[in-house]
């Protein structure tokens, strides 16, 4: 009989994707990417079994904000399919995020045994949204990063830095639009990811009263290469 995996704390991934319709050139490395990513958390359960692995998964567009998971352990996370991820209109980036963050917020709210990541990939501004601002949303970042949160922010086609530091997220990178270029962009977003990552085990075993520092000082230079 197998021995079930004692778990010390848990580390949320949380995947924000714009599936608008400008995304359909690169559909297939936006499929491809995202299904890597979830290979990199399965490979750091594997390594770090006492930390589980949750994933939230949001594509997005005017149409729909889909979970396709929602916060599930990556034991029960399949790789994605194209019919999962078919672009079409709009860009509601700030609902999209606003949404997402408030509902994992509520699944963590008084635990001190998990980390939060959230990742945000779109290739153009906000367009469409009518239930947050993009004030709205910067107050929950900023109160989110206060609790040791850590936000990153992805894109093209628009101005990044502005964006990203509009919403309060320190951690941006840029990429190019083409095959080449989103498929280096998830490269680097993984192996950023797998860095963060193998800093989680020492920050959710440290004393209850350093872990929000540490859980902060982990998230600086992300993308750092």
């Amino acid at each position: 009989m197998e021995t079930k995996k004692e778990t010390k704390g848990a580390v949320y991934n949380v995947i924000i994707l714009d599936k608008s319709g400008s995304m359909q050139s690169i559909r297939p490395q936006a499929i491809g990417g995202v299904n890597e990513t979830l290979g990199t958390i399965r490979a750091q359960r594997r390594t770090n079994p006492e930390l589980e692995q949750v994933v939230t998964l949001v594509p997005f567009c005017s149409c729909e904000t889909r979970l396709i998971v929602d916060a599930q352990p990556i034991e029960k996370v399949s790789d994605i399919a194209p019919e999962d991820y078919v672009p079409c209109c709009c860009t509601p980036l700030y609902d999209a995020v606003g949404n997402t963050i408030t509902r994992i917020h509520g699944k963590v709210e008084g635990r001190d045994d998990v980390a939060v990541s959230v990742t945000i990939i779109t290739d153009g501004y906000e367009n469409a949204s009518r239930e947050f601002s993009g004030k709205a949303v910067k107050a929950l970042i900023d109160a989110y990063r206060n609790e040791g949160w850590l936000f990153a922010y992805i894109g093209a086609d628009h101005d990044v830095e502005a964006v990203a530091k509009g919403l309060s997220i320190n951690n941006y990178m840029a990429f190019e639009k083409s095959e080449e270029g989103t498929k280096k962009m998830f490269a680097r977003e993984r192996s950023s990811r797998d860095r963060w990552m193998a800093k989680m085990k020492h920050c959710l075993s440290a004393p209850a009263e350093d872990r929000r520092r540490l859980l902060e000082e982990s998230g600086e230079d992300y993308f750092i290469s």
